[in-house]
């Protein structure tokens, strides 16, 4: 099982993850900013929880920077007695900006590839129903070929028996190409999911 399957198979990883980096990157701000004076470079470590969210939860991750940017902020006015410190803002600015940048390149890219997974979906489907509907006629055609065959060779079958049993077998045959007709008629009307390329072909 790798990552990505035991992520899914296991819910509570991601929100404990986020949660996890949020509470060190808390700590740190405290500790690093309010202990140590130290304003600058630890920071870095907020992208972490706003990058992960960013994948995970989209442009919710916004959310997350906003809070660390006010945190950060609020820190700092604390620190310093400036309210709106100029290098603070910018470096909230900048948690907001790579949230809104990672969030919507991972929705974007999620939702290519469900995209891509619906038309695969629908062509597998597609071509599941087509051998499904030709099957039976044509393992009936397949037989009573075979059973004119055997009766040519044995003589056991006369003239208007063969035509007959050709007659059926021309039955089973347009049977088939309405089967096709119709389906490549859905091809045009609804299967809008199928690649193009399939589309094409299926419809020639």
């Amino acid at each position: 099982m790798n990552l990505r399957e035991n992520i899914e198979n296991h819910p509570w990883i991601k929100p404990a993850v986020v949660i996890g980096l949020i509470i060190v990157s808390v700590a740190l701000e405290i500790f690093v900013h309010v202990y140590l004076n130290i304003s600058v470079a630890y920071t870095h470590i907020f992208y972490l929880p706003i990058v992960i969210a960013g994948i995970w939860y989209y442009k919710k991750a916004v959310w997350i920077a906003l809070f660390f940017g006010v945190l950060h902020t609020v820190v700092e006015f604390f620190m310093t007695g400036v309210i709106f410190d100029p290098v603070a803002l910018v470096r909230a600015a900048m948690f907001i900006l790579v949230a809104c940048v990672v969030g919507s390149l991972s929705e974007s890219r999620d939702r290519l590839f469900e995209e891509r997974e619906t038309k695969r979906l629908a062509l597998v489907a597609f071509i599941s129903e087509v051998a499904l509907r030709i099957k039976t006629p044509m393992n009936v055609v397949l037989e009573n070929l075979g059973e004119i065959s055997r009766g040519l060779a044995t003589g056991e079958m006369d003239k208007e028996e063969i035509q007959v049993v050709l007659q059926i077998q021309i039955r089973h045959a347009e049977t088939i190409l309405a089967t096709l007709r119709e389906l490549n008629q859905g091809v045009i009307d609804e299967q809008k999911d199928i690649p193009d390329s399939y589309t094409d072909l299926l419809t020639r």
